[in-house]
């Protein structure tokens, strides 16, 4: 009996180094395989819809009408609030500043945040609420936005026609 009461004191002690320790792990791991968005309260980036939605706070310089920069790959599960997602696809060479682009269809707009697209990268724009990351955007509907039919149109900063897809 003697001997617990000595060792019991270490064995609390060592609970509770060990839980921080895994604590603190995986805060850091969570933070390097989840990176949050700069932007918006919280870190989470908006669908914001403004009078002027071509409006940039800083002047970036666009990729010639005449060049391909990105396309829509895919609408996944159109009509399917829980699963429905567009994929944007980064084609060209480069990194590709979003910031102010919007994508509209359907009476609907979607502002994206401050975001670069690298090189041969794809973001997913899903149309429930979420939490955002650096290759999962959420809009945060309450609602599916599209349905079989519905032509997306993909405009850059400036308000130029850079890509659209017909959901089939």
């Amino acid at each position: 009996m003697n001997f617990w009461k000595r060792i019991f004191p270490y064995l609390i002690l060592n609970i509770l180094v060990s839980a921080a320790t895994t604590l603190i792990v995986l805060m850091v791991w969570d933070r390097v395989q989840h990176p949050v968005l700069s932007g918006a309260a919280g870190g989470i980036p908006e669908a914001v819809v403004t009078s002027n939605p071509g409006a940039v706070d800083q002047q970036v310089t666009l990729p010639p009408l005449d060049t391909p920069v990105i396309r829509i790959e895919t609408v996944i599960g159109a009509g399917d609030l829980p699963s429905e997602s567009i994929q944007l696809q980064r084609i060209g060479e480069g990194d590709l500043q979003l910031e102010g682009w919007r994508l509209e269809g359907n009476g609907k707009e979607y502002v994206f945040p401050k975001l670069t697209l690298n090189k041969n990268g794809s973001i997913r724009l899903y149309t429930r609420a979420g939490q955002s990351t650096v290759i999962e955007l959420f809009w945060g509907l309450d609602k599916a936005a599209w349905k079989t039919g519905d032509t997306i149109i993909l405009f850059d900063s400036a308000g130029n026609q850079r890509a659209t897809y017909s959901i089939p």
